[in-house]
């Protein structure tokens, strides 16, 4: 008989599990659908360069349904309710969807009303039409206090603050505004970085370029009127420029199906991937609640575990390989210099120096990931 795999979700984790998944398996005996309903896939980590206009955007963006290899069939719809009892999955479009194996990626969502005053003033680069607001902002930018962070943990790419805040300096740098500004670099954390030693790496950069860090800053509200920013801590900082990420839940989809509480994200085994005790129902991407960072490089690993996995059950074989919690990222810091981490549950990742070899990694990252990565090639 064919092995139904139902996955939810067309951003960067769904078609990469697709698409992994059909080279490893043969069409006569594993049916493979993706249901989603986004237009055009973005590449999230270009955002960094393009508020910046260091490379044009049209290159980061594909049309979604053009993305998945021959085999796999795309659903454009919207699920409305998962039903892990019933191996069920409806759609808005009326859709009732079983399946043998299903596979969540729903990814998740912005949700800056969960900050007062942050949609009145605040700017980010983490969708296409963010990063063009905010590339007009910095254009415009003449001098003054520049405030730089993210509103709570998790977000996606958590780099990607860091990173804008060392672009930001060197742009300031070339074009003379440096000496006319302050830069403020806020972190819910005792430190700048979830990982301690990439922590201290990254701020030792920061104090020689002059940056100005603000630790246990976790955002309580913003006021608009008097351009200023205050924590639960009790400090506020006033503003010029706020580029402040927004506070991120998994989709609410996954909320009112039962599959996790009020911020979206699926508790799943962090070796197995697996929801609860259904050993035919996963998780991946940035809709788990795995002690990793959610970022399409976690989603490749995941995928690449989870494919070998099905392929060797729905061909009779016993599979003993765990996710082991593998991620590697590549990410900017200023000068045309880069740092690549590579890390995993037990193994924390080397941030020693950075190098112009990893910066040309990531400015060609796009490439390779539409190419290669997101393909299931990789």
């Amino acid at each position: 008989m064919v092995s139904r795999v139902l996955i939810v979700g067309d951003g960067d984790a769904g078609t990469i599990m697709a698409n992994k998944l059909r080279f490893h398996t043969d069409r006569r005996d594993v049916d493979i659908t993706v249901v989603g309903n986004s237009k055009d896939h973005y590449f999230k980590p270009d955002g960094v360069h393009i508020s910046f206009n260091m490379i044009d955007y049209k290159k980061s963006v594909k049309p979604t349904e053009f993305l998945f290899n021959y085999g796999v069939n795309y659903i454009r719809d919207t699920v409305s309710r998962i039903d892990v009892a019933d191996h069920s999955v409806q759609t808005t479009g009326g859709r009732n969807l079983d399946y043998d194996y299903l596979i969540i990626a729903t990814g998740d969502r912005f949700t800056p009303e969960d900050v007062p005053g942050y949609s009145e003033s605040a700017k980010h680069f983490y969708d296409l039409p963010h990063a063009l607001e905010l590339q007009k902002e910095i254009k415009g930018f003449k001098g003054g206090k520049v405030v730089i962070g993210q509103a709570s943990i998790p977000i996606m790419c958590p780099p990607a603050p860091y990173e804008f805040t060392f672009l930001l300096e060197e742009y300031l740098n070339f074009h003379g505004l440096k000496d006319k500004t302050e830069i403020h670099y806020i972190y819910p954390l005792n430190r700048v970085f979830t990982i301690p030693n990439v922590a201290d790496f990254v701020g030792k950069r920061m104090e020689e370029r002059g940056i100005i860090t603000h630790t246990l800053f976790n955002v309580d509200s913003i006021d608009p009127k008097n351009k200023k920013i205050e924590s639960l801590e009790g400090e506020s900082i006033n503003y010029d420029l706020l580029v402040l990420i927004p506070p991120h839940r998994g989709q609410k989809v996954i909320t009112d199906s039962g599959l996790a509480d009020d911020s979206g994200y699926i508790d799943v085994d962090k070796y197995k991937l697996n929801y609860k005790d259904y050993d035919n129902v996963f998780a991946i991407g940035d809709a788990t609640n795995l002690p990793v960072s959610k970022a399409g490089a976690t989603a490749h690993f995941e995928a690449l575990y989870l494919s070998n996995r099905i392929a060797s059950e729905t061909s009779g074989n016993i599979y003993n390989e765990v996710y082991e919690g593998d991620v590697a990222c590549t990410t900017v810091t200023g000068y045309e210099k880069g740092l690549t981490l590579y890390f995993s549950y037990n193994k924390p990742p080397k941030a020693n120096f950075d190098s112009k070899l990893d910066y040309f990694l990531k400015w060609q990252s796009a490439d390779t990931f539409f190419s290669s990565m997101l393909r299931g090639v990789a």
